[in-house]
Formats: C-alpha cells, structure tokens, sequence
C-alpha cells in the first residue's frame, strides 16, 4: 500500500471550478463508452479506509455503502515489542464494535509490517526484519496468531488481513505456514482471513495456502520506485493473471486496483495525488490531460514556477474501466479498491454499473 506522505492543499475557488469542468468532460467520455465489464453472482468488491484520511474515507463509505460487500480498515501497526494495535484514529472511532460503524458489512482489520514509535523516530515502513521475527519459529507463530485473533475479536471485526511487504524469500516458507495456522486458529473462532500479495514473482512462484482468501496488489509498476508511467497496465495485469493460476490461486484471488497516480518533477521525485488533488492541480496549473489509450491513465505536463517539468500521471472512472475489462479477460473476478478519500463521483457511478 501506499505510504503517509505530507500533502499540499489547494483552496482556490477558480482551482475548484476548473477542476469539476476537467472530470465532467473526462467523465462523459467514459459514461458513453460500452458498458462495464460486470461481475458475476459470486463475486464481490471491496475497499480499504485509511486511518490517515479516515474523514474523508469514511464519508465516501456512508455515501455509497451499497456498493461494497466488505470493508477493510486499514491499519493495525506494531510497536516496538512486535505487538499488533489498531491505529489511534481507528480505534477512536470504532470504540469496541466494528459494526458502530459499518453496520452488517463484514470488516476486516489489515494488519501490515510497520513499526511505529511514540516519537516517530524509530518507525519503519514494510519491515522484512519484524516478519522474519513473528514467524521463523513454531513459537513465535502461535504468540502472534493469538496475538492477531485477540486483536481482532476486541472489536468484533468479520476478518484478519494480512498484509506483510517485502518478506525475504529465505522466510517465505515460515510465512506460507503462519498464514496456514493463522487460518485454522481464525477459522475456529468464525473469523475470515485474507492475505494480500505483492505483484512480483517470488511471492507467486510456489503454492499457498488453501483457505485463506487472496488479495493481489495490482499496481506499483510505475511508481515512488521508478519514473513516470501507469501503475499499471492490461499486459501487467495479465501477467499477474497467469502467476496466480500457475500456483492455482487466481479463483481465490482479488484484483486490487489503486485510484489516484503521482506527480514525477524532473522524471524523478514523485509526490503522490488522489484524484481530487490531480484535478485541482491541473487546473491550477491551466493544463488538460490526455488519455493513454493502452491503460486509460490521464497523463498531464507541465511546467512549475521555477521551470521544472513535470508528468502526472492518475487514474480516474475510465482507467478502472480499461483496466478491470482487462482483468476480467485474465480471470479476475473480483476487484478490490485502494482505497477511499479524494475520489470523483465517477468512480462510484462506475462501481454501481459492477453491481447491476
């Protein structure tokens, strides 16, 4: 997932203004192409809540709950004595249930690999080291699944996921076993479990687990890491498609498809933007974006006031399109939504299409 980064507000009315006129002509061309590729019967759709933009998530939630069939509240960090908690904004507005919030809507909590501190100056983001230390030993499994399932009955969540990034290959088959056990332990006191997976080929080039459900991060091909280009593309997308059945996993598997995109300055820093601040930006700097016809990103350049270039690029109803009719052709079935906060009204209108 993405991480917390300091944002720049915008506030002026002619921004806003020139803003909703960039999504309405964008969006109309999306509203008259063919219909969206829709789900079946059985399949679901999902979404995230971040506790960093937790008003604005949460508002877009109450708006159109009735597109989601699951909710996942994101995040639970650990300290420095490798022990799961809820994050502080999270555990405010939830207090002791879940369903104070979201109602019959299963909720899973999204357990990911940070290590915060008090002050801060110790955190670390996506840490290899806690994973290798909470599961290389029978041990330590068991006290962090009990851990884990405490954690999650505490606010009577539906769900645990699991969502632990750049696990060394040498600790994979110690992961493979805990998502194993923490399944079964999960299991036995009525609470679902997913596992989020990162697109790259030592994470889907051996089978996991049966039971558990699968979540693939469908993005992050182009990104903080790289230079500017598309987070991702229908061939991405399809390559992952074949990993995952190659391992039998594609079935069990959800599609997650991230909204919002990055402003690259010099083809190298990258900030990242939701769709609002996309907008906003680009109507603040006077300039409208074109379509990529491959993936339906938006790409946009422009210049700064101290001469520096720039490429945005970002995502908006008509790139989920492309790129869901894509997955859909590879076998997704099921789409997952990273995440709510600073969307246009589009992405919902599209969403709704998926329901019908």
């Amino acid at each position: 997932m993405d991480k917390r980064a300091a944002r720049q507000g915008f506030s002026l009315a002619s921004a806003l203004l020139a803003a909703c006129l960039i999504w309405a002509g964008l969006q109309g061309t999306a509203q008259a192409a063919e219909p969206a590729a829709r789900l079946g019967p059985n399949d679901r759709i999902t979404a995230w809540i971040a506790d960093w933009d937790l008003a604005r998530g949460l508002a877009e939630w109450r708006a159109h709950r009735q597109l989601f069939d699951s909710v996942r509240v994101f995040a639970a960090y650990f300290d420095e004595s490798d022990r799961p908690a809820l994050s502080p904004a999270w555990a405010a507005a939830l207090g002791s249930d879940v369903k104070t919030v979201f109602g019959p809507t299963p909720a899973y909590l999204t357990v990911v690999n940070d290590v915060t501190t008090p002050t801060g100056r110790g955190n670390k983001l996506k840490d290899p080291e806690l994973v290798r230390r909470l599961v290389s030993t029978p041990k330590a499994r068991a006290a962090h699944i009990e851990d884990l399932v405490r954690l999650a009955g505490r606010c009577r969540f539906a769900g645990i996921e699991i969502d632990y990034e750049n696990v060394a290959a040498p600790v994979w088959p110690d992961f493979s076993l805990f998502v194993a056990e923490l399944y079964a332990a999960a299991s036995a006191k009525g609470l679902a479990v997913s596992v989020v997976l990162q697109p790259q080929r030592r994470y889907l080039a051996a089978p996991l687990p049966g039971g558990p459900a699968y979540v693939l991060m469908g993005y992050n091909l182009f990104g903080s890491h790289s230079g500017p280009g598309p987070k991702a593309t229908p061939a991405f997308l399809a390559e992952q498609a074949r990993s995952l059945e190659a391992i039998g996993l594609l079935d069990a598997t959800a599609l997650a498809l991230a909204t919002g995109g990055f402003d690259w300055t010099e083809g190298k820093s990258a900030r990242q933007l939701n769709e609002t601040e996309a907008a906003i930006l680009l109507a603040q700097q006077g300039v409208r974006p074109e379509r990529s016809a491959l993936d339906g990103y938006l790409v946009t350049r422009y210049r700064d006031a101290t001469g520096k270039g720039h490429e945005v690029w970002h995502a908006d109803a008509a790139t989920f399109d492309t790129l869901w009719r894509a997955a859909r052709a590879a076998g997704f079935t099921r789409l997952a939504v990273w995440r709510l906060g600073g969307n246009a009204p589009a992405l919902f209108d599209w969403l709704a299409t998926l329901k019908h």
